[in-house]
C-alpha cells in the first residue's frame, strides 16, 4: 500500500461523523431528564447553586464531565415543549402549541411517528416515567405512543391543589391518578395524585428509573429513558426527606432535583454504561412566579440573566438549562453558546441510534441533526433561526444573536410586578411595530433596536415564507384533532 493511499486512508478517517462512529457498535442507551418549569438560574452551573441557598454537586459534576449549553431554547409552556422532543415538529403543526384548559381531547396525536416509535423500530426497549401532558385517553397514553412501559400522571401537577380549594367539589371532579402500563394493555390507574402523592412521586420516579437501567444494562437491546420529573412545578413540594426547616419549599425542591438526578447518573455509572449512554438533563421551560391559592411557597425558579416566564417569548421562558454528557463524545466542561433547540433532540437521537432514514417526510419536521456538534468536534450548532409559537401566535423568532418580537406579554392591570417580571396572568400584547433586541449585548431584552436595525426584516422574511409555504402544503393539526392520516409513516 502507497503513502499516497495511507494519506487518503487516514483523511477518511478523520471526516467519518459523530453518528458513523457511533454505529460502530450498539447505538447509545438514553436516559432523558426533564424538569418542569425550572429557570436558568437556578443551578450552581449557570450561576445558581450557593447563591440559591442550595447547592447542587451532582448535576454541575454533570455538567463538568460533559457539555453545557447556554442557548438551549424550549417552547414556552409544558405540553409544546414535550410534544417538540418526542416529535421533532413545531408544536403549532401538530396541534400541541398551548396547554388545553377546558377540558377538551389534547396532547399528541396517534397519526404522530414519535421518538419512542422511532427508536422501537431501531431495536430499543423504553420507559417513560413521571408527568406526560400529551393526551390523557386512551390511544394518547406513553404506551400508545412508542413507549413500551410508564409511569405517572396525565395532567400538570398544580392539580392536587383542588382539594385544598374552597368550594371544590370531589363528586363534580375527582383527583387525578396516578398510573402505569404497559404496551398493548390499557393503563391502570393505581393511586390518586393528591397533595400526599405531591411529595413521593419524584422519588417513585426516581427509584424506577434506576431498576429499568440496573435491568436493561446488560442486555444487547439499547434502552431509551424518559424521565419527565414533577418538580419544580407549582406546589414545589419536596420529599419528606427534603422538608428542611429555615428553607423554602423551592429551596428544598432544587435540593431534591439535584439529588434524584444524581441518583440516575450514579445508576448508570455504577452499572458500569456510562461510555454506552447518553445523559440529558434540560427544562420544558422557564420559571413560573404566581404562588397556589393556600399555600405560601416562598421563592420560585430564577430565570438568570434573562428577562420574562413562561408562557412567554421572551429569553427567560424559553431558555432554560441542558447539559448533556456522552463519555468520549461529549468533551468534557465544553461550554457552547450556539442556538440549540429541543425539538433537535429527535434527528439527533435518530442518527446515532441509526435510524436516520426513519424521520418522516410526509410532514414537515423542524428538528435538525446536531450530532455531530453535540457528540463529534464540529464547533457550530446546525441551527440559525427559531420560531417561537403560543396558540396560534407567532411570538418571536430569533435569529443568530438577534431576537424580533411580534407580541409581547405584558402585565395585566392590576398584576404585581416583581423584578422586572409580569406574573403570569399577564396576556399577549400585538405590536404594531416589532421590538428587536441583540441578546449578547442585551440579554435582559431591554433596548429596541428596531430603527437601527430594519435591515432584519429582509433576512427574515424567507425565514416567514418557508414556515408559510410548509403550512400551507402540510396544513397544521387542529388541537385534538386525529390527524391527516390514519396510518403512521
Amino acid at each position: 500500500m502507497s503513502i499516497k493511499h495511507l494519506s487518503i486512508v487516514a483523511i477518511g478517517a478523520l471526516l467519518i461523523s459523530a453518528s458513523a462512529l457511533a454505529l460502530a457498535k450498539k447505538p447509545p442507551n438514553i436516559v432523558f431528564m426533564l424538569v418542569d418549569n425550572f429557570g436558568y438560574g437556578d443551578l450552581g452551573s449557570y450561576g445558581g447553586g450557593v447563591i440559591r441557598g442550595v447547592p447542587t454537586p451532582k448535576l454541575d459534576q454533570l455538567a463538568a464531565q460533559g457539555m453545557r449549553l447556554t442557548n438551549f431554547n424550549v417552547e414556552p409552556e409544558c405540553t409544546p415543549s414535550r410534544s417538540a422532543l418526542l416529535t421533532g415538529r413545531l408544536p403549532i403543526r401538530s396541534g400541541t402549541s398551548a396547554v388545553e384548559l377546558m377540558g377538551g381531547l389534547q396532547g399528541i396525536t396517534p397519526w404522530e411517528y414519535t421518538l419512542a416509535e422511532l427508536l422501537a423500530d431501531k431495536g430499543y426497549i423504553s420507559a417513560a416515567f413521571g408527568k406526560w401532558h400529551l393526551g390523557d385517553v386512551k390511544g394518547r397514553h406513553p404506551t400508545d405512543q412508542g413507549f413500551d412501559q410508564w409511569y405517572g400522571f396525565l395532567h400538570s401537577s398544580n392539580a392536587p391543589l383542588r382539594e385544598l380549594q374552597p368550594g371544590y367539589d370531589a363528586k363534580l371532579i375527582g383527583l387525578d391518578g396516578i398510573y402505569e402500563g404497559k404496551k398493548g394493555q390499557t393503563s391502570q390507574r393505581i393511586g390518586e395524585y393528591d397533595m400526599a402523592m405531591r411529595r413521593q412521586v419524584d422519588r417513585e420516579v426516581t427509584n424506577r428509573a434506576i431498576g429499568f437501567i440496573n435491568k436493561h444494562a446488560d442486555t444487547d437491546q439499547p434502552f431509551f429513558l424518559y424521565l419527565p420529573y414533577s418538580l419544580p412545578h407549582s406546589p414545589p413540594l419536596p420529599h419528606p426527606d427534603f422538608d428542611r426547616k429555615g428553607y423554602s419549599d423551592y429551596q428544598n425542591a432544587l435540593a431534591e432535583i439535584d439529588y434524584n438526578a444524581g441518583q440516575v447518573i450514579d445508576a448508570v455509572d455504577k452499572a458500569g454504561i456510562a461510555g454506552d449512554t447518553i445523559v440529558v438533563f434540560a427544562s420544558d421551560n422557564g420559571p413560573e412566579t404566581m404562588a397556589g391559592i393556600g399555600i405560601q411557597y416562598g421563592g420560585q425558579s430564577d430565570s438568570g440573566p434573562f428577562r420574562g416566564e413562561f408562557p412567554s417569548g421572551w429569553e427567560g421562558a424559553i431558555r432554560v438549562p441542558a447539559i448533556i454528557r456522552w463519555p468520549g463524545h461529549t468533551q468534557p466542561g465544553r461550554v457552547s453558546n450556539e442556538i440549540v433547540a429541543i425539538l433537535d433532540f429527535y434527528s439527533s437521537f435518530a442518527a446515532v441510534a441509526g435510524g436516520s432514514d426513519k424521520v418522516p417526510t410526509d410532514r414537515p419536521i423542524d428538528s435538525i441533526d446536531q450530532s455531530d456538534f453535540l457528540f463529534g468536534t464540529q464547533e457550530k450548532s446546525n441551527r440559525e433561526h427559531l420560531m417561537i409559537f403560543h396558540g396560534k401566535d407567532l411570538l418571536a423568532v430569533k435569529w443568530r444573536n438577534y431576537k424580533v418580537h411580534f407580541q409581547v406579554r405584558m402585565p395585566s392591570r392590576g398584576a404585581v410586578v416583581q423584578a422586572g417580571q409580569g406574573v403570569v396572568t399577564a396576556t399577549h400584547e400585538r405590536l404594531a411595530v416589532p421590538y428587536v433586541f441583540d441578546l449578547e449585548n442585551d440579554p435582559k431584552e431591554l433596548w429596541n433596536i428596531n430603527a437601527a436595525n430594519n435591515w432584519l426584516s429582509p433576512v427574515l422574511a424567507p425565514i416567514l415564507r418557508e414556515y408559510a409555504v410548509s403550512s400551507q402544503k402540510f396544513p397544521n393539526l387542529k388541537p385534538g384533532a386525529a390527524g391527516p392520516a390514519s396510518k403512521k409513516k
